[in-house]
């Protein structure tokens, strides 16, 4: 008689916080332990970090073992997953969309299953208080463990030291999460920013030479408000180019790589300096013809290229 294999699906609601938060002693932000992904090896119980808030939303990260299933909160208004490393089942999901492609990450049903290598992702849920915009930085207020590590200043003060191209800009930036795996190594850097009407966060191409404090990075973008609803990522040609390629997003949406890959190995690509390749690109905020400000509110995902395979497949 065949055994059945099949794990119960253990519910969000009722799995304690086990993954470990300390405080970043070499970068900003936090950091959370986990596995090592990839290892497939099931775990008795999922490992889940501990619950932050935000504008009305709620943000978690669990890791999942092989085939394991997590039952969602049915209560929550909506819940979106993004995976980072590994590849969800059930929704069928892996961490990158298509090539410059934008696609929703909302999960409509009650549970989800991790596929044979296991997955790590940020669970995102918008409560019944998330606000339809965001018109003022008041209302970007972090809530949780060491939460007084997420205070928000303006890109012209973070990155004053090295250009000029945001003087002026109603643009902000806020310290994250590093997940980690048990020896230390980053799988992801997790932060967040806000741009106001007809901001653009300037054209680049992140070729800097990767350093401790800023390691290279496969790069997505995952959105919480779209202030004017115009807001996305563009690429073009070169710093002033007159041409834009637009991509907007809307809420709850994450965009495909735009950094180029080897299509041989789904890894990224990396220039001789260690590198991630990337074209020009940015993002550019939106405008309307209403009074007052909306903010973009973005989530910014930078998967180390360790762990990031654009070619993850479902395993059956």
């Amino acid at each position: 008689m065949a055994t059945d294999t099949a794990q119960p699906t253990l519910p969000l609601s009722g799995i304690a916080p086990s993954a470990p938060v300390e405080l970043s002693d070499s970068r900003e932000g936090l950091n959370i332990i986990f596995k090592h992904p990839g290892s497939g090896a099931p775990s008795v119980v999922p490992v889940a970090s501990d619950v932050w808030s935000v504008a009305g939303w709620t943000l978690q990260f669990i890791q999942l073992g092989a085939q394991q299933k997590l039952g969602l909160d049915e209560a929550a208004a909506k819940t979106y997953i993004k995976v980072v490393t590994g590849r969800l089942t059930d929704p069928d999901r892996s961490p990158f969309a298509a090539e410059r492609q934008v696609r929703g990450t909302l999960v409509e049903q009650d549970h989800v299953e991790a596929g044979d290598d296991g997955a790590l992702f940020a669970v995102l849920t918008q409560t019944s208080d998330a606000p339809n915009s965001i018109r003022s930085m008041d209302q970007l207020v972090f809530a949780g463990p060491h939460d007084q590590v997420f205070r928000w200043q303006s890109f012209a003060a973070k990155f004053g030291h090295l250009t000029d191209v945001f003087d002026g800009a109603d643009a902000h930036i806020v310290p994250g999460f590093h997940l980690l795996d048990e020896s230390g190594v980053e799988i992801a850097y997790v932060h967040f920013w806000a741009a106001g009407k007809g901001v653009d966060l300037s054209t680049h191409n992140h070729a800097n030479d990767p350093s401790p404090l800023a390691p290279a990075f496969a790069e997505v973008h995952w959105v919480f408000s779209n202030g004017t609803g115009n807001g996305g990522m563009y690429e073009c040609d070169a710093p002033g180019a007159q041409t834009r390629e637009r991509h907007p997003m809307q809420r709850g949406e994450e965009h495909g790589p735009f950094f180029v890959t080897d299509p041989t190995t789904g890894r990224p690509k990396l220039r001789d300096n260690g590198a991630v390749e990337y074209p020009w690109h940015g993002w550019q905020a939106g405008t309307d013809g209403e009074h007052g400000q909306a903010f973009d509110f973005v989530a910014a995902f930078e998967i180390s290229p360790l762990f990031t395979d654009v070619t993850t497949r479902v395993a059956r």
